[in-house]
């Protein structure tokens, strides 16, 4: 029988670090899921649903504890991954502002939509004539409720602002 968790971890590694983690978890006839590792310089946010031999857990589970510069937490889960047919990738451009991203997660909270992952990037943009902006882009990974029709998602989004535009990344 197989066990699945989640992991949690942020503080200090490298790439290294994480291919580390990814070998013990393999080396123990275990898989991820599902991962998302981001970095900023040093500095790491992770989080990984992980699914192996009930036997092989604790190796894997003590690999990540003891794991220098990391504070780690693991949470039960099941193995039930969601339906690919439900879940989008969509790409949001538009002029940065504040409350942006608010903005999106209301619209999308209000959809009953499931904001799966989220990756937000500012752009600052330095024009001729002493003119400067900054561009907003979202990569967003959603799981819609039945009823409700990508497309429609897509106008309520572009309905934001008139410089806004998604993209439906197949």
């Amino acid at each position: 029988m197989n066990s699945v968790f989640i992991v949690n971890f942020v503080g200090k590694a490298s790439p290294k670090t994480i291919k580390q983690l990814a070998a013990v978890t393999h080396e123990n006839d275990g898989k991820w899921l599902i991962s998302k590792v981001n970095f900023i310089e040093d500095q790491v946010a992770a989080v990984i649903k992980v699914e192996l031999p009930n036997d092989k857990e604790q190796i894997v589970k003590d690999a990540f504890i003891h794991t220098p510069g990391l504070i780690v937490q693991f949470v039960a889960s099941d193995s039930n991954e969601h339906r690919k047919e439900s879940i989008f990738q969509l790409r949001l451009d538009a002029n940065d502002r504040s409350g942006i991203v608010n903005e999106i997660s209301h619209v999308l909270d209000s959809q009953g939509i499931n904001i799966l992952d989220m990756d937000c990037q500012r752009v600052f943009i330095a024009g001729g004539g002493g003119v400067s902006s900054s561009l907003f882009t979202a990569t967003i990974a959603v799981k819609l409720p039945v009823e409700t029709a990508i497309q429609d998602v897509i106008y309520e989004l572009e309905s934001l602002s008139e410089d806004t535009r998604v993209v439906l990344n197949s």
